[in-house]
């Protein structure tokens, strides 16, 4: 087999195969070398990448798609967001974490009150109550709901050294004034129900 092979190796032979070796070699060094200083910004596509290199500062996050495994992403325990919302049986609107009458009450005193917002709207729940202080000044702040003239009657009653008891009630529309009348049925104050919401 040499002595077939030696006619052919000529000077030329030798040195073209040389230098195929030698510019196969170099491009395999050039290729293993190249790092991202060598690269110009923004010049790479999606396929040049290998899969997940790409930080959060360089996603376009308007183009991604939902995740797979996110499929239930907008569901808690398989309820959708509009299920969690308070709702508030007719009539009322939410303040607070319970839901308040959106219309005030002729005046009646603390004790008839009470047993009015106990006996008031066939809800699925156990009656309704006078709100809390807290609950009033949130259903004030919304738009559109304004306090009765001379102010409505809160659910607290405080006890006097005499052996009677105040009542709080909210005197202005942010609920930063307050009052007590004396819980004796003569100061008759208007008054809006609380209750819980059904769901």
């Amino acid at each position: 087999m040499l002595r077939r092979l030696r006619p052919h190796l000529t000077y030329a032979n030798v040195i073209a195969t040389l230098a195929l070796f030698i510019a196969l070699g170099g491009s395999s060094y050039a290729a293993l070398t190249i790092t991202g200083k060598n690269v110009k910004n923004g010049s790479l596509t999606w396929r040049d990448l290998k899969r997940n290199t790409l930080a959060g500062s360089r996603i376009k996050e308007s183009r991604l798609g939902r995740v797979p495994r996110a499929a239930n992403a907008d569901r808690l325990n398989g309820l959708a967001a509009v299920q969690l919302l308070v709702r508030c049986p007719p009539g009322t609107f939410p303040a607070g974490g319970t839901c308040i009458e959106t219309t005030a009450r002729a005046p009646a005193s603390y004790g008839t009150a009470t047993n009015e917002c106990g006996r008031a709207g066939g809800d699925t729940t156990l009656g309704r109550r006078l709100p809390i202080l807290s609950e009033l000044r949130m259903a004030f702040q919304r738009q559109g709901v304004n306090l009765a003239p001379g102010g409505e009657l809160t659910g607290h009653v405080y006890p006097r050294p005499d052996g009677g008891q105040d009542v709080l009630y909210i005197a202005n529309q942010t609920g930063s004034s307050t009052g007590t009348v004396p819980n004796d049925g003569n100061t008759p104050k208007a008054f809006r129900c609380a209750v819980d919401p059904i769901n």
